[in-house]
């Protein structure tokens, strides 16, 4: 494991380097590897996360946000992340973090710059400002210690940067370094010594009047800003320019005539056969749009593709038709006077699966003959052309543009030797080596933003064009899933129709069917299912029927368990296939371990599916795909509802793989983590022709959306479920739909549709005598009356629902209907029945082994103790609440307690303890999404 913190946190897992998504722990991990070398006491954690807001059980969330880092870290042992007194402690190695490195490196660079090793002092500070991505801890809440620290390493930084413009200087590399510069004093303009290096860079390239305007511009900004003089090493440097000292112009140890007397001299004579200056970019794309993000990484620190020690290597990466050879080619134009020694481009055909990829021998050898070298001169070995490319192209300053790549082993023998040179790479995968062994930046090529795709029509087809239907243009966007060359064959569709309404070329694309043969502009390159084709048809067997059967899956992103379960693989197996496709491009890997495509590349998939995999392969997939997430989420709704009754289900098909989580804090993470998949699964299983799956699978998820806000869906996944089970002719599914139905409307204030639902399922209930059931619905129609505040009409159905859980001889239901028993009594005023009830419903859960029925019954405790007036008791019940649903990991119940406890620190005149109360109850609903958020922020304000 390996830590980054120049820049935003992020940690490496052995696959990928990935961020800490909530504050808390990512606070407190920077506050452990800032101070890596010490125990840090859980006191100072508590300052650095809270400062004065210090909640009441903050070392516990504490202790809670390092269980957690442990499981983001797989450290289950906490061997990285020790726990030492008096507090914790991380151990992340000699080179687990980065700034550990930076600061070895900025010490070699240093001493090697003291000893008068100049090349080699700057090729060391290069290397560790290489490792910096942006501010310190940029993405770190505050904290008095991570400030602190952030502070000193973005200092640090700026004196390694100015040893290193030092060591260029003294290797004679003054023009090069006066954009940089120029950059640099803009940034930090109270930083005299990069004005000094700025005016010396000036003036050794021949610049002296230029040289003096920056001491004039330094002089009036310290004057204006700070009202003193210039420092004396500044003032010094001056009069030595006024002077003309000859010895400004000396360089240190290791130089070499300055690149100004390079430029003067080339220009002053004729350049030599093999020294032709090649201008062979092709024409850049017209329309181009958007992409300025991208553009700003190719274009990358001022000076910095003429700094390096090497040639600047940029590799633009991303999915067919993205665009990447329009971008890399307007930037090209754009940068090219920075070249005047020429651009040099070749189309390495890397996906043409009809000529084949351009061998590198063969690319070289036309890079060679553009720059002059006579044929008899050119090599046969592919080592020894390269060298001579090398040997061409040192003290040059050349462009490369490198389309269509297949791999860094096609890239590598092309790259020339000059630290003047800059290439730019394309490619759909397999190229992220050249960041590794040749420093590229990799840029990665996503899809336009809406307003990028706005842009690129509005430029293809004018302004007024696209003002004219605003709605037609957004539907085109979307139907063209926002990828340029769609985009770009769309409106080129549309130019070739002027008389047409754009809405009627949105029409010929609706059919999902039809549109890759709508989005055909009849040749190769201008066709979205060829350009597709050109990297499905380089896939391996095994990881194409993948790609193929991802074309089925309902959900917007799948993760390996069920792609596994789609293709009747292992989970390693099917992690391969997906890493192996996002590494061409044809899916992104979006977020870790999840993965999703566009809607073109879906339909892309689907057709290829239909026409090279039978009906029964298609159908097979789709069962294990469904039966893996029905079994699964009923595993995972055993885990938040265990005294739910048991529903049987038949055996899961061979190679569905069910998740089965393990506990209620798995369950509800697993949950989270698929939801979005079940929903559009349980949509889709009827139609698929697997109705059991479609009104059973919604039930599983019901107490998942309840809990986490999710109503609508909730509400809306049961209409499903219901048509599905009445196709079925399951009546008693059917109840239990119109039951889970009725519970949704309930909590969405719908209380007559909830009345008229629960109704419907007790009435089928009855008449299959099921009283398991009949329990369950009597307890969701007490609630409902309950959120109406008639607590008369909710005990009569829990009460009965007490006589059909003895009846059934169902110990835990029986607990749960004491303690609804006592909720009710309690909000009726009558509190000594509402303990008695509470004392049998605790002691049945305790007896049947219901950690969760009896953290709901200390919340009965707490509510009747807090009516009572006997405040101290309220707060020792809402207390035991709370831990209760701790220890369980849920979330919601505990900031619920929290919640209760703070109105109760209220009543009692603690202020402040309510605040740190209400903000940890915050804190949980806002993790979860859930609108109960809401109203403690108004608690919150109404208070403050």
């Amino acid at each position: 494991m390996r830590f980054r913190i120049l820049g935003p946190l992020e940690i490496f897992d052995g696959t990928q380097w990935r961020g800490i998504s909530a504050a808390k722990p990512r606070a407190l991990l920077a506050t452990l590897l800032v101070r890596r070398d010490v125990p840090v006491p859980t006191e100072r954690l508590v300052t650095e996360l809270w400062g004065e807001r210090e909640p009441r059980a903050a070392a516990n969330l504490v202790q809670q946000y390092v269980l957690r880092l442990r499981r983001e870290l797989d450290d289950k042992q906490g061997r990285l992340l020790v726990t030492r007194s008096p507090g914790y402690q991380v151990v992340p190695g000699d080179d687990g973090l980065d700034a550990t490195v930076f600061a070895r490196l900025g010490a070699s660079g240093h001493a090697a710059l003291a000893a008068g090793e100049a090349e080699r002092a700057a090729a060391l500070l290069a290397e560790a400002l290489a490792l910096w991505r942006g501010p310190a801890l940029s993405d770190v809440p505050a904290g008095p210690v991570v400030e602190a620290e952030a502070a000193r390493l973005n200092e640090q930084r700026l004196d390694v940067l100015q040893a290193r413009v030092e060591a260029e200087l003294a290797c004679g590399r003054h023009t090069s370094l006066v954009p940089e510069l120029r950059q640099l004093v803009r940034e930090h303009p109270l930083r005299e010594g990069l004005w000094e290096q700025l005016m010396l860079a000036l003036y050794r390239s021949g610049r002296q009047a230029e040289a003096l305007d920056a001491y004039r511009e330094v002089h009036r900004l310290l004057d204006a800003e700070l009202s003193v003089e210039p420092s004396a090493p500044l003032c010094e440097l001056h009069l030595r320019m006024l002077r003309g000292d000859p010895g400004l112009l000396a360089t240190g140890p290791g130089h070499r005539p300055s690149e100004a007397s390079e430029a003067s001299a080339h220009r002053g004579r004729t350049p030599p056969p093999s020294q032709l200056t090649p201008r062979q970019l092709l024409a850049a794309v017209g329309g181009f749009a958007g992409r300025r993000a991208e553009l700003r990484l190719l274009d990358g620190p001022p000076g910095e593709a003429l700094t390096a020690t090497g040639p600047t290597v940029r590799v633009i990466t991303g999915t067919a038709g993205a665009g990447k050879t329009a971008l890399a080619l307007h930037w090209a134009h754009r940068v090219a006077p920075d070249f005047p020694d020429g651009q040099l481009y070749v189309n390495l055909r890397g996906f043409d699966s009809a000529a084949g990829p351009v061998p590198p021998g063969e690319a070289i050898r036309g890079f060679l003959e553009a720059l002059g070298v006579p044929p008899e001169r050119i090599p046969d070995a592919l080592d020894a052309r390269a060298a001579l490319l090398r040997t061409e192209t040192a003290g040059r300053r050349l462009l490369f543009v490198l389309d269509n790549a297949t791999d860094a082993a096609q890239v590598r023998p092309l790259l020339p030797g000059g630290a003047g040179c800059a290439v730019v790479v394309t490619g759909r995968g397999r190229l992220a080596g050249l960041a590794v062994t040749d420093g590229a930046r990799l840029v990665s090529l996503d899809v336009l933003s809406r307003e990028e795709a706005h842009e690129l029509l509005v430029a293809r087809l004018g302004p007024d064009r696209v003002a004219a239907e605003p709605e037609a243009v957004a539907e085109l966007i979307e139907l063209c899933a926002r990828l340029p060359l769609a985009l770009a064959v769309t409106a080129a569709r549309a130019i070739g129709r002027p008389a047409f309404a754009l809405s009627a070329i949105a029409a010929e694309l609706r059919d999902t069917r039809g549109r890759l043969d709508a989005l055909d502009a009849g040749e190769g390159v201008s066709s979205v299912r060829t350009v597709f084709s050109w990297s499905y048809l380089r896939l391996d067997a095994a990881t194409a029927r993948v790609f193929r059967l991802l074309g089925l899956y309902p959900g917007r992103d799948a993760a390996a368990p069920a792609v596994a379960a789609l293709a009747r693989l292992s989970v390693r197996e099917a992690a391969a296939a997906l890493t192996a496709l996002a590494r061409v491009h044809l899916i992104d890997e979006h977020h870790p371990g999840r993965y999703s495509f566009h809607d073109l590349l879906r339909t892309y998939a689907a057709g290829l599916a239909a026409t090279e995999d039978s009906e029964a392969e298609r159908t097979g997939a789709l069962h294990r795909l469904f039966d893996h997430f029905l079994h699964s989420a009923h595993v995972a709704s055993r885990q938040l509802a265990p005294v739910r009754a048991e529903m049987p289900l038949s055996p899961p098909v061979p190679g569905a793989l069910p998740h089965y989580p393990e506990g209620y804090e798995e369950a509800l993470a697993w949950f989270e983590a698929e939801h979005a998949a079940l929903l559009a699964v349980a949509q889709a299983a009827g139609p698929a022709g697997f109705d059991a799956h479609a009104w059973q699978l919604p039930l599983f998820m019901g107490d998942f959306l309840h809990l986490s806000g999710r109503w609508h869906d909730w509400a809306a996944t049961q209409r499903t479920a219901i048509a599905a089970a009445r196709r079925q002719g399951d009546r008693a599914g059917t109840a239990q739909c119109h039951c889970e139905s009725g519970r949704a409307a309930v909590r969405l204030g719908r209380y007559a549709e909830a009345q008229d639902e629960l109704s419907r399922a007790l009435e089928l209930q009855r008449e299959l005598n099921d009283l398991t059931a009949q329990a369950h619905t009597l307890q969701a129609l007490g609630w409902s009356y309950e959120q109406q505040g008639d607590y008369r009409a909710a005990l009569r159905c829990v009460e009965e629902v007490l006589e059909l859980e003895r009846a059934a001889g169902n110990r835990a239901g029986w607990g749960g209907a004491l303690n609804n028993i006592g909720w009710c009594q309690a909000h009726l005023g009558n509190h000594e029945k509402a303990l008695a009830c509470c004392e049998e419903a605790l002691r049945l859960h305790r007896e049947e082994g219901s950690p969760l029925g009896e953290a709901y019954t200390w919340k009965t405790f707490a509510v009747t103790r807090r009516a009572m007036g006997q405040y101290a008791e309220a707060l020792d019940c809402y207390r035991r609440c709370q831990e209760g649903f701790h220890r369980l990991g849920n979330r919601y119940g505990e900031g619920d307690a929290l919640r209760g406890l703070g109105e109760v620190l209220r009543i009692v005149g603690d202020l402040a303890g309510a605040h740190e109360a209400w903000r940890a109850a915050l804190a949980l609903f806002d993790e979860l999404e859930h609108p109960d958020a809401d109203a403690v922020r108004e608690l919150l304000r109404a208070t403050d």
